[in-house]
């Protein structure tokens, strides 16, 4: 089978992409989602038809439209629509609770709120009782008339991108067309030259990581995606389709790499074909890889990889034939920077703040221009997260900046303790944070937070456990160990521990 036809660099807008695409191979096929197959050149005429709806919707160019979408083939026909007219999606997780979707998505202000799936009922009772115009997909005008030439201006903004919201609110970033181009050529060297992939997408698309890769990747590259729905429950399913379809590259946070670990039956299940499975969206852990791999006797195809809603998602990532290196501290190297991304770190020796400058970073945070002079700094985007570069380049990620902990003025990684602690019998997920007990803010009251599995007897015992395990790894024991309920650790959306949010909670107990 030959590969696809090469993207050519001039190529400016993601309409553009599409147009490509669906003119050099209309009949290839660019989506899966269950029984569902869209082409190219079928994904191009909804796009119109759709485009030509929104329109009618009084949707026009510049305007921003909120998708509260499942995952799936509808979310790519309507994201791609708004493309096809100069709209601005924003996409946010229709699962989460109504009031918190409708309170976000104002923040933005949308000329539509687009919806859709089993929550759709809920949302319109919400939106309506915030003033928001919201129309469910189905429920489009017909459009009339020819769709106007599409613009291919890549200054233009493509979408707004949520952030992870792991120090509060999610923010959102906007992204130029120029910004998705440049990120999407810097990922081209991931792909092996002449190979026919297939992609296989778990994460969803309003995470930076299924939007970029999984939904705008197979257009760019003309290889298809086979979409599975996100969700915990569909762990078994992904890897499931990996093997059916032979899926050659995946993606997912590490969290769900440890989950698949623990729900899914290895037998029959041959993933022999997968070359690569990103491993990125919240810090790497070496237990997690080396536990995947030989439980699904894989050899070096989960990469870790770094990335950022800011810097249009792919900064780093250890490529093809490199081995996973894990420094002294257990830290894992997220790989040498992507092809025209620099990286430096804001120390003078030793751990910092991650900069990183590239085509790729985002053009500033939507009406937040404090915030942006905060990020963007001399051409330097300021990622506020805590890294150090080896002498090869490669970039070790250590967590995010506020997440630090400290202990005689010395940074901690929370994954440090984190990851021992889950080691532990009976520990369903684990959280490290600080509480200042000096007033010189060097040292704080380190605090392991667990959730023990359902049915788990002996909650001090629990903690002693964990205690014991991290004495004995690290050489200290926490100050405290807290365990709790499951699912009270806080969380963002794409499942992240909100240090932030914890380290108030247990400041209010104290």
């Amino acid at each position: 089978m030959t590969a696809p036809p090469a993207i050519r660099s001039a190529v400016p807008t993601l309409a553009a992409v599409l147009r490509h695409r669906a003119a050099s191979s209309p009949d290839s096929t660019a989506f899966v989602e269950g029984g569902g197959r869209l082409t190219y050149g079928g994904l191009r005429d909804d796009a119109q038809r759709l485009g030509s709806a929104f329109t009618a919707a009084g949707v026009a160019a510049g305007d921003r439209v909120a998708l509260a979408l499942p995952s799936g083939l509808d979310f790519v026909r309507a994201f791609f629509a708004l493309q096809r007219i100069g709209a601005i999606p924003c996409a946010f997780d229709p699962s989460i609770p109504a009031p918190t979707i409708v309170r976000r998505v104002a923040r933005i202000r949308p000329r539509l709120l687009v919806t859709g799936g089993p929550h759709a009922e809920l949302l319109a009772q919400a939106a309506q009782t915030a003033g928001l115009d919201l129309v469910g997909l189905d429920a489009l005008p017909v459009g009339a008339g020819p769709l106007p030439a599409p613009s291919d201006d890549a200054e233009a903004i493509a979408f707004l991108q949520p952030t992870s919201g792991t120090s509060g609110e999610p923010r959102a970033a906007a992204v130029r067309q120029r910004n998705v181009m440049a990120s999407l050529r810097a990922s081209r060297e991931l792909l092996e030259p002449g190979a026919r992939d297939v992609l296989v997408g778990w994460v969803p698309p309003w995470h930076d990581l299924g939007l970029l890769r999984f939904v705008l990747g197979p257009v760019y590259f003309g290889v298809p995606c086979h979409v599975v729905p996100p969700a915990v429950r569909t762990i078994p399913q992904w890897l499931s389709t990996i093997a059916e379809v032979r899926g050659t590259i995946t993606g997912a946070p590490d969290f769900a790499y440890r989950l698949a670990t623990r729900l899914v039956d290895p037998r029959g299940l041959d993933l022999s074909s997968l070359r690569f499975a990103t491993n990125g969206g919240e810090p790497v852990r070496a237990s997690t890889i080396t536990a995947f791999e030989a439980r699904f006797s894989l050899r070096d195809v989960v990469r870790a990889g770094y990335g950022l809603a800011e810097a249009t998602l792919g900064v780093s990532c250890v490529r093809a034939g490199e081995a996973m290196r894990v420094d002294a501290r257990g830290n894992v190297s997220c790989g040498r920077p992507l092809d025209g991304v620099d990286v430096r770190i804001d120390a003078s020796s030793g751990a910092g703040e991650i900069l990183v400058k590239s085509p790729a970073v985002f053009a500033g945070y939507f009406e937040d221009e404090a915030a942006t002079r905060t990020v963007l700094e001399g051409g330097w985007l300021r990622t506020g997260d805590v890294g150090a570069l080896d002498d090869d380049g490669q970039l070790f990620v250590l967590g995010r900046k506020r997440a630090m902990l400290k202990r005689g003025g010395i940074p901690l990684a929370p994954r440090e303790l984190e990851e021992i602690a889950q080691t532990v019998p009976g520990v369903r997920i684990a959280a490290a944070v600080g509480l200042p007990v000096a007033a010189d803010g060097l040292t704080e009251e380190i605090v392991v937070v667990v959730e023990a599995e359902a049915g788990v007897p002996g909650r001090e015992r629990l903690a002693a456990l964990v205690s014991g395990a991290v004495e004995r790894a690290l050489g200290f024991a926490p100050e405290r160990v807290v365990t709790l309920e499951p699912r009270s650790i806080p969380l963002t959306a794409n499942g992240k521990v909100r240090h932030d949010v914890l380290r108030g909670q247990l400041a209010g107990r104290s």
